[in-house]
């Protein structure tokens, strides 16, 4: 079946200032209701969204009758909040130079009290230029090439990437499989320490194993690096998309010796679905040395301009009820229990393993027995469902493949009765 005709089948099944008027002063007075034509009747998640056109990356990888099921976005509309954001500002057809407001600040400050229970001063915030672009400026202001950088594998690709294009050393640390649930190896972490350490990632929640990870946890991880003086960098972008009720615990919360050593990047892109919208982060820095050093890294690179959609969607995201994202995390968590009784009732030899964070699911198809180059090619190739490699992530990722059900359950539902065909064929 070509894909275009079976999308066209699913979506029949399944619908005195320059801001915007609507984000006035929304910050300041606190968290407001969404506006009325932004309420549930028009979310409808079982729509097939046509991206043809959008210059999407997600597509450009999966041609013909293919499942794009890979990198991290959703192919969910935008929450309505933040696109009638963004429409009321550029009707105002001026799009000239650009300072970040104090409302982007506010906003931040505000979300992250009400989603996180992290009361942050407003001096602790700074704007990001995108978490990953962040991220290489930490290794370039706060390592010296040589330095080692510990990453904690399986993890996204990016951290240890990026650190060896800039000269640095990334050093595995591999989750420990125990109890059914991945840990973090701290006899590893003693194991691998030199000198040459300097700084550590944390993936938090981790992608792309899904875990929240527990406060006793980071309690244990801020006092070994706060003993060797390595710096955490912790990537919370996928913090607000935790499931089930879980909580997440943002690093520099969790006490005084995390906030003396962290450094937490997070955005709003993953949870309401805008990461077109690049350059949209903050980063959240208690210690005042640490951050001016991150201010003044930023400025002489010319990367602390925040664009206007920037900031109009932020301030959109993190200034009403967060009715349509609350609302996007159960379809998600319908999503993956279809993943779930879907393997349960097919013997097909792959274990799903339940995010406590994100869209994305940890497949372990180990009992398939098959080199990893097989196992891609059978998703990819043979099911015509475009997935990320296991192995790309690390250490830990060979026998698992990244699957991505952040798309309408009629999507999910194919995907699933490709896979098991194409391990049966």
């Amino acid at each position: 079946m070509k894909r275009r005709t079976f999308l066209k089948g699913a979506a029949a099944a399944g619908a005195a200032t320059l801001l915007p008027s609507s984000l006035l002063g929304l910050a300041a007075a606190g968290c407001k209701p969404a506006p009325a034509e932004a309420s549930a009747a028009s979310w409808n998640f079982d729509e097939i969204l046509d991206r043809s056109g959008t210059w999407s990356i997600k597509y450009r990888r999966a041609e013909g009758d293919k499942l794009a099921m890979w990198i991290a976005d959703m192919d969910f509309k935008t929450d309505p909040v933040v696109s009638r954001a963004l429409r009321e500002r550029l009707e105002k057809d001026a799009l000239g130079y650009t300072y970040g407001p104090e409302e982007f600040f506010e906003a931040i400050v505000g979300w992250e009290k009400r989603q996180h229970g992290f009361d942050v001063p407003r001096e602790w915030v700074e704007y990001a230029p995108g978490v990953i672009t962040s991220l290489c400026q930490i290794y370039l202001a706060f390592t010296a090439p040589g330095d080692k950088i510990i990453v904690q594998t399986p993890v996204y690709d990016p951290f240890f990437r990026y650190a060896e294009k800039l000269g640095r050393i990334p050093v595995e640390n591999p989750l420990v499989w125990q109890d059914g649930r991945y840990e973090m190896d701290f006899a590893g972490l003693e194991r691998l320490y030199d000198k040459r350490v300097k700084a550590l990632v944390l993936c938090n929640p981790h992608n792309p194993v899904g875990i929240i990870w527990p406060k006793e946890t980071l309690v244990k991880l801020a006092r070994w690096c706060a003993e060797h003086e390595v710096l955490v960098i912790s990537d919370e972008i996928h913090a607000d998309l935790a499931l089930y009720g879980k909580r997440h615990a943002p690093f520099c919360s969790i006490d005084e010796t995390a906030a003396k050593i962290g450094i937490q990047l997070c955005s709003p892109t993953k949870a309401f679905n805008i990461p077109g919208i690049t350059g949209t982060a903050y980063a959240v820095i208690p210690d005042p040395v640490k951050r001016q050093h991150f201010h003044d890294t930023l400025e002489n690179a010319k990367l602390r301009e925040a664009s206007i959609p920037t900031l109009v969607a932020t301030i959109a995201a993190y200034t009403h009820e967060p009715e349509w994202l609350e609302a996007v995390k159960r379809y998600i968590e319908g999503n993956i229990s279809c993943v779930e009784s879907f393997f349960a009732e097919h013997e097909c030899g792959i274990r799903p393993i339940r995010p406590e964070a994100s869209f994305l699911v940890w497949l372990d198809c180990r009992k398939l027995g098959l080199p990893q180059e097989e196992l891609v090619s059978l998703f990819n190739d043979k099911a015509g469902v475009v997935i990320n490699n296991g192995a790309g992530y690390g250490t830990g990722g060979e026998g698992f493949i990244r699957l991505n059900v952040g798309c309408p359950r009629s999507v999910v539902e194919e995907a699933l009765r490709r896979i098991e065909t194409a391990i049966h064929a």
